[in-house]
């Protein structure tokens, strides 16, 4: 053998060798990322997102009756992100084979998923969603979500209440001099309780439907998690009228709060910059104001406005500050009369949607199917809201449109 073969025989085992270390230590450094992951989860933080990005600390509060620490996720965060999971099935599939039980074509394979994604039948005959699948839902819910969309938080609860802390009023500071006694003030912290409200989302359908559709997995999931959405964004902005006790009261009831009333058919957009001046009377810094959320008839009504010099149809133009804030358009926002609307603007990151980790679903097979062979899902989600400083919110009120 030459002295030139048997060098590239040594070049070739070398390589050989090297291919088969990386081998070993990519899947070293492959456990030690999940195990890491494990130990991140369990300390409410993640450190090696779902794209292998940088390191991400949750931020976490504390409940006050409790110490336990309890995460709080941004619009960002998603749930399921933070869960060391399985190739699970989507909510529209789950839902599905719990609609069709043992006639799902998938009837075992479902049976197992169910098993092992934490879903229990409950003493009702519903099913108790927990785990991977119970956060997806939650995401899938804020992701429709306008208030979560705006800036506010979501902490999820492990108990039917969490009590946090808020602001109930700013700090008062005072000047000392030597040996003098110290000003008396007034608490500026106070609790304030997260008290899960049970929301339920009833979805009607014949049972023909439920069979012999293509794509009933992603109807029942959009159907069900945008309805409970708005649904839920109209209690967070406005309660309910009926039976107000069971639901969330809503910024708009919410006391402390800035306002600017009777607004009337608006010209310009003085009144937003009206609005944002009273939160930065407030120590709310002009950056920190967030999204304009009101119905759609308000943009309808702003988006039709012009200069107002004659005969020109060019559009009103926004002050800058005006221009930059986000605007979110919901039907989850009052109207009143078809007339007359309210608007809200604030600091989202101090309002708190709570949510319980554990969904409920129950099938009402035998309901409907007597009188017209129909099935349907209900589901529910238990949420609430909390202001943590209620200055940091202002109401538009008045807004003829």
């Amino acid at each position: 053998m030459s002295d030139t073969q048997q060098l590239i025989d040594v070049i070739n085992k070398q390589g050989d060798d090297w291919q088969e270390f990386q081998k070993v230590y990519d899947m070293r450094l492959k456990n030690l990322e999940q195990e890491t992951n494990v130990l991140a989860k369990k300390a409410g933080r993640q450190i090696f997102g779902g794209d292998g990005g940088a390191a991400n600390q949750l931020e976490q509060f504390i409940d006050v009756k409790t110490g336990k620490a309890v995460p709080v996720y941004s619009h960002a965060d998603k749930l399921s992100s933070y869960e060391m999971k399985s190739n699970a099935p989507s909510l529209g599939r789950v839902l599905r084979g719990i609609i069709l039980g043992g006639r799902a074509h998938d009837a075992a394979e479902l049976e197992s998923e169910r098993k092992s994604m934490g879903i229990g039948s409950d003493p009702s005959g519903g099913y108790t969603v927990s785990g991977s699948l119970s956060n997806e839902y939650i995401d899938l819910l804020r992701a429709n979500m306008v208030l979560s969309k705006a800036g506010a938080r979501t902490l999820p609860m492990d108990s039917g209440k969490v009590t946090i802390a808020r602001v109930t009023a700013d700090p008062t500071i005072s000047w000392k001099a030597e040996n003098a006694a110290i000003t008396a003030a007034s608490p500026t912290l106070g609790a304030i309780t997260l008290d899960a409200k049970t929301c339920v989302c009833l979805v009607k359908l014949s049972l023909e439907l439920s069979q012999d559709s293509a794509n009933i997995e992603q109807i029942l999931q959009q159907t069900i998690t945008s309805s409970m959405a708005n649904a839920i964004d109209s209690a967070g902005l406005i309660g309910v009228e009926t039976d107000s006790g069971a639901a969330p009261s809503g910024i708009i009831n919410l006391s402390g709060r800035n306002s600017v009333t009777s607004i009337g058919a608006p010209t310009t957009w003085d009144f937003l910059v009206d609005g944002m001046y009273e939160l930065m009377l407030d120590n709310v810094p002009a950056e920190n104001i967030g999204a304009f959320i009101a119905h759609p008839s308000v943009w309808k009504k702003m988006r039709k406005l012009k200069t107002g010099i004659a005969s020109d149809n060019t559009p009103l133009t926004m002050p800058e500050e005006v221009k930059a804030l986000q605007k979110l358009w919901t039907t989850a926002a009052p109207l009143t009369g078809g007339t007359t609307a309210t608007g809200v603007i604030g600091d989202w990151r101090d309002l708190i949607f709570g949510v319980r980790k554990d969904i409920t679903v129950r099938v009402l097979s035998e309901t409907f199917m007597g009188s017209n062979l129909q099935v349907a899902v209900l589901a529910y989600a238990r949420v609430d809201f909390a202001a943590t400083r209620a200055t940091s919110f202002c109401t538009l009120e008045g807004i003829t449109v």
